[in-house]
């Protein structure tokens, strides 16, 4: 009798915290959720479920025991590591609310369009002629010619196209354009500090960076030409589930492409001095503009010798 008593209480308990919630507050933190979700809550595949119409007592309970490590999955630990109580009733009460997959499919039957539409081609990567063409208005905020046109000023240490020839700066090239935009963002409002960005991207307007990701996400990044290593190989691929570790590819995927939709940007063909300094910078808490904290979660547990081994592994992906 005890027992149903309590369970009835937790029950309660998250009713309450479910009812207290903002969805509209849910919505915005959902963002990183879409690329595997669904940007309405319906997944494009299978491996990932659907959170669309979901209870969201039942979604709350998941996050919880994701965070705690009583429900273990690679790539929803680090989601919800740093997730607050408050950020999982929000994000539980904008996907309960949204219409579930049968009734979005019904919906999109009945007016004759449908939810996963997408242009008939995609624009070939560094044309700037047919990237700028209308296709790209659903994929990009921004105008590539524009961008190319405001570039001139990024040259010197990112590249003409995007690829650095400088270590210490990063490649351009083929980066998600919403991961760009953001990291301009950051470094104009304070968020993500460097003493050379903060200058660059002060008198920046929203367009101007829109314009420039757009450019560069369309550009062709070029390979890895690292050694591999070992220890590295073993951290990207499995983590390190004694120290709480997420496997890299969880978020950067198998070639280290990121997942664009999902803010995670692609870290192939990086400088390992580069790679060394962001995770050092997220270990410290010297940068600290990663989505709810995943990055600085992970860093923190890393030795100097298992950041040089991840960056030097990551500098061989193709």
């Amino acid at each position: 009798m005890k027992k149903i008593i309590f369970s009835l209480f937790i029950a309660l308990g998250s009713v309450s915290a479910a009812q207290a919630a903002d969805a509209d507050a849910g919505k915005e933190k959902a963002a990183a959720c879409s690329a595997c979700h669904g940007p309405t809550g319906v997944s494009a595949s299978p491996m990932f479920p659907n959170l669309a119409g979901q209870n969201d007592a039942y979604v709350i309970k998941q996050l919880k025991d994701f965070k705690s490590g009583a429900r273990s999955d690679a790539m929803m630990a680090p989601m919800a590591a740093n997730l607050s109580e408050e950020d999982m009733a929000d994000l539980a009460a904008y996907f309960a609310s949204l219409p579930n997959a049968i009734e979005q499919a019904a919906a999109s039957a009945s007016s004759g369009t449908s939810s996963d539409s997408a242009p008939a081609s995609a624009p070939a990567a560094g044309n700037v002629e047919i990237i700028s063409s209308t296709p790209a208005a659903a994929l990009y905020a921004g105008d590539v010619a524009a961008g190319k046109a405001k570039s001139a000023t990024c040259a010197t240490c990112h590249g003409a196209d995007g690829n650095s020839l400088v270590a210490m700066y990063p490649s351009l090239a083929g980066q998600s354009a919403n991961y760009i935009a953001k990291q301009l963002a950051d470094f104009k409002s304070g968020n993500r500090k460097d003493p050379v960005m903060a200058g660059m991207a002060a008198a920046l307007s929203q367009e101007d960076m829109n314009d420039l990701a757009a450019f560069f996400a369309v550009q062709t990044a070029k390979a890895g030409t690292g050694e591999t290593n070992e220890a590295g190989h073993k951290l990207y691929f499995g983590g390190d589930a004694e120290k709480g570790v997420s496997a890299c590819v969880a978020c950067h995927g198998v070639g280290g492409k990121g997942m664009k939709q999902a803010g995670f940007p692609s870290v192939s063909g990086q400088s390992k001095d580069y790679l060394v300094k962001q995770l050092a910078s997220f270990r410290d808490g010297s940068r600290a503009n990663d989505n709810s904290g995943i990055m600085r979660n992970i860093a923190i547990k890393l030795s100097d010798a298992e950041i040089e081994a991840v960056a030097q592994y990551i500098t061989s992906l193709k």
